[in-house]
């Protein structure tokens, strides 16, 4: 049996939904969470000093960068800024 144009649309659009629901349940799957405590509980109390004593811990600490990218331009940026002084320092 024939199907109209219309219920051929319905049907495509259904199909396009349902493949982006599994695409956004699969990536919030493989995402991290932690649920939340309510506020004023004893519960959002521990939560909260646990993580101020876990953010006094890590505080200075930087993501480490993989891969001599970083370092390169960490060694071009200095040598620039070396060549800044040393003209500013001459042309006095």
């Amino acid at each position: 049996m024939a199907r109209s144009k219309a219920s051929k649309k319905r049907q495509r659009r259904a199909k396009a939904h349902q493949q982006r629901a599994a695409h956004h349940e699969a990536a919030a799957a493989r995402r991290p969470h932690e649920h939340l405590p309510h506020s004023g509980t004893p519960e959002n109390e521990a939560y909260l000093l646990r993580r101020g004593r876990e953010d006094m811990i890590a505080f200075g600490e930087f993501r480490r960068s993989r891969g001599p990218l970083p370092v390169i331009l960490g060694v071009v940026v200095g040598v620039l800024f070396a060549l800044g002084v040393l003209a500013w320092v001459l042309l006095l």
